[in-house]
């Protein structure tokens, strides 16, 4: 007498969803349900599935995946480029600040004065400046 099978009505809606979309085979399917071959065949000829009959739903989520990966990584890049460019903006102020600096220390001639200044712009740069020997 052959067994009774103990799978579920939503069990076989979902294997039927999986063999349509072409994401298992009926061995697989067999294999994961606990019954044979031939049982998942027929039960999948009663519901009217056919193999792989659905696969362009799969493409088009695929797609649509791809397609927001692709937007999400040029906004990231986008993001990456606009803070290189306002750390490069920075920079750039920090070395004007600096120059004017230098040239008003220098028509002081004390070009001690702008040693703040320098060891300031250093620290943005992420430099060390070694200590100077103060000429008074």
């Amino acid at each position: 007498m052959p067994r009774k099978c103990n799978v579920s009505p939503a069990q076989w809606d979902h294997a039927a969803d999986l063999f349509e979309l072409g994401f298992k085979n009926g061995c697989q399917l067999a294999d994961d349900l606990g019954v044979s071959p031939s049982t998942v065949r027929r039960a999948m000829e009663r519901r009217g599935a056919r193999k792989g009959s659905r696969a362009h739903e799969t493409v088009v989520e695929l797609e649509a995946f791809l397609d927001r990966k692709q937007r999400r990584a040029a906004h990231m890049r986008a993001v990456a480029e606009h803070s290189v460019a306002a750390r490069r903006a920075a920079g750039v102020v920090a070395v004007g600040r600096m120059i004017d600096a230098i040239l008003a220390a220098d028509s002081l001639g004390d070009l001690g004065l702008a040693d703040a200044v320098i060891d300031q712009t250093a620290a943005a740069f992420g430099a060390s400046v070694p200590k100077r020997s103060r000429r008074r």
